[in-house]
């Protein structure tokens, strides 16, 4: 089974990618749809967890107000990485998860979209990584149209990410997101070939 990571900075179009690859029918696992889950969806342990953790103020009911704890764990370095120590374990749960049950299936191509890839260092995971990119400039200007998003969190978001020149070294295949939609459908297709071709 050929494993691809997909990976780039904030808006670089990874959504718009991963839909497109289910559509035709791929699988991924995607690491954003499950952070996503655990926070709105939370379980009694994972509520528990942030209280834990002094982020008792982002609860309300059995609902996590997310602006909240990215406010707070963005000036907190300590309270930021006990989070992400968790949500990183759920995460690396459910994908474990999906490997296994599709080399049960014996399923020849998967996607794993992971936006923190290399800083987590999960390139290892894969056989292949392809990098999602664009100008900081289209990534600023994509970025802050996103609900609850301010320059300052947004700045100290692109800070706390590996830059692009570090990913495109490391990268498989770079496709750069800020053309048309359909030339990064193109490309993703092209580089799947290119994948097969070399494991035929």
């Amino acid at each position: 089974m050929i494993v691809v990571g997909l990976t780039g900075g904030i808006a670089s179009g990874k959504t718009t990618i991963s839909n497109f690859l289910k559509k035709k029918r791929f699988s991924v696992h995607d690491s954003d749809a499950i952070v996503k889950k655990i926070y709105s969806n939370p379980t009694p342990g994972f509520l528990k967890y942030l209280k834990s953790i002094n982020l008792s103020n982002s609860i309300r009911g059995k609902k996590i107000n997310k602006n909240i704890i990215r406010e707070e764990i963005f000036y907190k370095q300590e309270k930021r990485r006990k989070l992400e120590k968790f949500i990183h374990n759920e995460v690396k749960k459910s994908r474990n998860q999906f490997l296994n049950e599709h080399k049960r299936k014996k399923t020849k191509i998967v996607f794993l979209d992971i936006p923190l890839l290399f800083e987590a260092k999960l390139q290892n995971v894969c056989d292949y990584v392809i990098l999602l990119c664009l100008p900081r400039r289209n990534k600023i200007q994509r970025a802050l149209v996103r609900k609850g998003m301010t320059k300052d969190i947004l700045l100290k978001i692109i800070k706390s990410q590996k830059s692009d020149t570090y990913k495109k070294k490391r990268a498989d295949f770079i496709i750069n997101t800020s053309k048309p939609k359909n030339h990064s459908f193109k490309m993703i297709l092209k580089a799947i070939d290119n994948i097969m071709d070399q494991n035929a």
